[in-house]
């Protein structure tokens, strides 16, 4: 009888979903100054923003542990320096890039 109990318990709790969720960020840093940016930004689709310093940060909270596509892509508008892009899953980085010089591009994309 126990061992009925028992089964039933685990067949009712495999039913039961229980929502995940996962914290994620954008981060660009670099030693220039100015940048211009563009992310995937679901459900809205993608977004842009000029002009944006060092240290730039977009933030959100996904609740599932489907796998999305994620992407960004930023552009030093300095005739020098560095520009650097990551992805952040849970406080962790899980992509990023780097680019040196005058203009150039770096971009992280990929299903997380």
């Amino acid at each position: 009888m126990k061992k009925l109990i028992l089964f039933c318990a685990l067949g009712i709790m495999a039913g039961c979903s229980k929502d995940v969720t996962h914290n994620y960020a954008y981060e660009v840093s670099g030693t220039a100054n100015n940048y211009n940016l563009t992310i995937e930004a679901a459900p809205s689709g993608t977004a842009q923003y000029s002009n944006v310093g060092s240290s730039w940060k977009y933030t959100w909270t996904q609740v599932n542990d489907n796998p999305r596509f994620l992407y960004i892509s930023a552009q030093n508008q300095n005739s020098s320096g560095t520009v650097t892009v990551k992805i952040i899953k849970d406080g962790s980085v899980i992509a990023t890039n780097t680019s040196s010089g005058a203009y150039v591009i770096a971009t992280v994309s990929g299903s997380y």
